[in-house]
């Protein structure tokens, strides 16, 4: 069995290998969902600021951190991935991004448009 390093070394040889786009479409649900939702949360009024996608890169735990409490703040529970998809909670049960979407604008009162925040229809 390989050892905890050597996958990881494995892991990152691969993703050496791969193109910027290739790279972008691993992580295009990842950090750029948590970057978006960040923005949005913050027009929302539940963030203070909001982050880049380098911003999840290089800052990941602190990034991940905040966006998981200003989603606590707008009532929905959410687990950041850097290399998934997101997962979405209200009283333990999974819902969609655009249902958490929903639920946070209607706490904030207020009116939001998807493709602001890259979400699909």
């Amino acid at each position: 069995m390989a050892t905890r390093e050597e996958n990881l070394k494995k892991i990152n040889a691969e993703l050496e290998q791969l193109s910027d786009e290739e790279l972008e479409a691993v992580a295009g649900g990842t950090r750029v969902e948590v970057a978006n939702d960040s923005k949005f949360l913050n027009d929302m009024g539940f963030m203070d600021k909001s982050y880049t996608n380098v911003n999840t890169i290089f800052g990941w735990g602190d990034v991940s951190k905040a966006v998981d409490a200003g989603w606590s703040k707008a009532g929905v529970e959410c687990v950041t991935k850097f290399l998934g998809k997101d997962l979405y909670f209200v009283n333990g049960q999974e819902i969609s991004r655009n249902q958490a979407y929903r639920i946070a604008a209607e706490k904030a009162g207020k009116t939001f448009n998807p493709n602001d925040y890259a979400l699909l229809s």
